[in-house]
Protein backbone atom coordinates (compact mmCIF):
# COMPACT_ATOMS: atom_id res chain seq x y z
CA UNK A 1 0.00 0.00 0.00
CA UNK A 2 1.56 3.27 -0.84
CA UNK A 3 0.53 6.49 1.30
CA UNK A 4 1.17 10.06 -0.29
CA UNK A 5 0.90 13.89 1.35
CA UNK A 6 2.39 16.89 -0.36
CA UNK A 7 1.46 19.93 0.78
CA UNK A 8 1.47 23.02 -1.88
CA UNK A 9 4.70 24.40 -0.53
CA UNK A 10 6.63 21.14 -1.64
CA UNK A 11 6.66 19.38 1.91
CA UNK A 12 6.03 15.80 1.53
CA UNK A 13 5.99 12.27 2.79
CA UNK A 14 5.84 8.95 0.98
CA UNK A 15 5.05 5.59 2.99
CA UNK A 16 4.90 2.45 1.65
CA UNK A 17 3.54 -0.75 3.72
CA UNK A 18 4.61 -4.09 2.79
CA UNK A 19 2.09 -6.91 4.69
CA UNK A 20 1.18 -9.98 4.02
CA UNK A 21 -2.35 -11.12 3.04
CA UNK A 22 -4.57 -8.50 5.05
CA UNK A 23 -3.21 -4.96 6.48
CA UNK A 24 -3.51 -5.39 10.21
CA UNK A 25 -3.29 -2.93 13.09
CA UNK A 26 0.39 -3.31 14.46
CA UNK A 27 3.80 -2.00 14.34
CA UNK A 28 5.89 -2.02 10.79
CA UNK A 29 9.38 -1.71 11.21
CA UNK A 30 10.88 0.64 8.56
CA UNK A 31 13.55 -0.91 6.46
CA UNK A 32 15.48 0.59 3.46
CA UNK A 33 13.91 1.39 -0.08
CA UNK A 34 14.16 -1.22 -2.40
CA UNK A 35 13.71 -4.32 0.41
CA UNK A 36 10.83 -6.45 0.16
CA UNK A 37 10.86 -8.37 4.03
CA UNK A 38 7.45 -8.31 4.78
CA UNK A 39 5.58 -7.31 6.93
CA UNK A 40 7.76 -3.74 7.29
CA UNK A 41 7.39 -0.03 6.07
CA UNK A 42 9.47 2.31 4.05
CA UNK A 43 9.15 6.09 4.49
CA UNK A 44 10.78 8.88 2.26
CA UNK A 45 10.58 12.56 3.50
CA UNK A 46 10.27 15.70 1.60
CA UNK A 47 10.80 19.23 2.83
CA UNK A 48 11.73 22.68 2.30
CA UNK A 49 14.79 24.49 4.47
CA UNK A 50 14.63 28.10 3.36
CA UNK A 51 14.50 27.46 -0.49
CA UNK A 52 16.08 24.57 -1.15
CA UNK A 53 14.43 20.68 -1.08
CA UNK A 54 15.41 18.28 1.39
CA UNK A 55 14.88 15.11 1.28
CA UNK A 56 15.63 11.87 3.02
CA UNK A 57 14.65 7.93 4.07
CA UNK A 58 13.89 6.88 7.37
CA UNK A 59 16.66 3.68 7.95
CA UNK A 60 15.37 3.29 11.36
CA UNK A 61 12.16 3.43 13.07
CA UNK A 62 8.56 2.09 13.09
CA UNK A 63 5.36 2.81 11.58
CA UNK A 64 2.10 2.76 13.65
CA UNK A 65 -1.32 1.13 11.48
CA UNK A 66 -4.77 1.36 13.30
CA UNK A 67 -7.25 -0.02 11.24
CA UNK A 68 -10.97 1.31 12.03
CA UNK A 69 -13.28 -0.58 9.31
CA UNK A 70 -12.12 0.62 5.54
CA UNK A 71 -10.17 3.50 7.26
CA UNK A 72 -6.24 3.35 8.71
CA UNK A 73 -4.76 5.75 11.21
CA UNK A 74 -1.31 6.13 12.89
CA UNK A 75 2.04 7.24 13.22
CA UNK A 76 5.50 7.21 11.82
CA UNK A 77 8.42 7.26 14.15
CA UNK A 78 12.21 7.34 12.47
CA UNK A 79 15.11 9.00 11.56
CA UNK A 80 17.73 9.03 8.56
CA UNK A 81 20.67 11.06 7.51
CA UNK A 82 20.43 14.31 5.25
CA UNK A 83 23.31 16.00 4.14
CA UNK A 84 25.90 14.46 6.95
CA UNK A 85 23.06 15.15 9.82
CA UNK A 86 20.49 12.63 11.74
CA UNK A 87 16.91 13.73 11.44
CA UNK A 88 14.50 12.27 14.13
CA UNK A 89 10.76 12.78 12.00
CA UNK A 90 7.61 12.29 14.01
CA UNK A 91 4.52 12.12 11.22
CA UNK A 92 0.83 11.31 11.75
CA UNK A 93 -2.03 10.37 9.49
CA UNK A 94 -5.36 9.77 10.19
CA UNK A 95 -8.98 8.63 8.28
CA UNK A 96 -6.95 7.57 5.40
CA UNK A 97 -9.29 5.75 3.26
CA UNK A 98 -8.29 2.25 1.96
CA UNK A 99 -9.40 1.19 -1.75
CA UNK A 100 -12.00 -1.29 -2.23
CA UNK A 101 -11.21 -5.16 -2.62
CA UNK A 102 -10.18 -5.62 -5.63
CA UNK A 103 -9.32 -9.58 -5.52
CA UNK A 104 -11.57 -11.99 -4.30
CA UNK A 105 -11.15 -16.03 -4.37
CA UNK A 106 -14.44 -18.08 -4.02
CA UNK A 107 -14.07 -19.93 -0.86
CA UNK A 108 -16.18 -22.50 -2.56
CA UNK A 109 -15.58 -26.22 -3.92
CA UNK A 110 -14.22 -26.38 -7.41
CA UNK A 111 -13.59 -29.90 -8.62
Amino acid sequence: MLLEAVSPEGNGVLLRLHFRDTLVAAAYPVVAPGDTTSPAAVVAVRYLLRDAARAFFFDSGAVQVRRERDKISGRADGSGTESGIRTRTHIQYHDVALPPPTDTVPCTFQP
